[in-house]
Parts: structure tokens; sequence; C-alpha cells
């Protein structure tokens, strides 16, 4: 009888360590299906982090083009100023419709560049 109370002993720790194993590994897979939720979400969050910022990347390059040629127009203007000043007969060309330029001078307002074809001020003194 000793034998079998031993037995029934051994068998009942063998399945309880059984369990035990079983109940350990489910966890285990539980805490592992959590971590590689975790990492997924982590993955989509830099991935859409990445795309923002490809996307604000292009939009500032796009910006430093329009502001590039923007300069490009204003230093073509400025020089195209500074041309018509260093001429002793202040002419030059109207940057909107390439007519002639021309200085007038006057006694009660500021002195222009004014253009003879379409009347445009060019630049105010």
């Amino acid at each position: 009888m000793a034998n079998e109370e031993t037995e029934t002993e051994t068998e009942t720790t063998d399945e309880t360590e059984e369990t035990t194993e079983r109940e350990t590994e489910t966890e285990a897979t539980a805490l592992d299906m959590e971590a590689l939720d975790a990492y997924e979400d982590r993955v989509e969050e830099l991935s859409s982090a990445l795309e923002e910022r490809e996307e604000t990347i292009e939009e500032l390059e796009s910006v430093v083009e329009e502001q590039s040629e923007q300069i490009e127009k204003l230093e073509g203007r400025f020089l195209d100023l500074s041309a018509r000043v260093a001429d002793g007969r202040n002419l030059g060309v109207c940057p909107e419709c390439n007519g002639p330029t021309e200085k007038k001078e006057r006694l009660f307002r500021s002195d222009t560049i004014e253009c003879l074809r379409c009347g445009e001020v060019v630049h105010t003194y």
C-alpha cells in the first residue's frame, strides 16, 4: 500500500510539474506575443515618422528652389538697377516690359526710375 501511495504521489507530482510547465510555456508565449505586438507597433510608428520626415524634406527642398529662383530674379533686377544708376544718362530697361526707362527727378517728391513704355515705377530713391 505504501508503494501505491508513493506511486500515486509521484504521478500527481509529475502531473503537477507538467501542468506548471505548460502554464509557464503559455505565459512565455503570451509575453512573447505581447512583445511582438509592441515591437510591430513601434515599427509602424517609426515608419510613419520616417514618411512624415521625408515629406517635410521634400517640402523644404521645394521652398529652397522657389527662394533660389526669387533670389536670382532679385539679383538680376538689382544688377539692372545698378547699371542704370551707373549710366550717366540714367537710362535702362524695364524688368516688366523690357521698354526703356528713364530717371525722373522731382522737386517735391522722391526721384524715380520709370518705364517710358508702360509707366511702371521701377525704382524710387
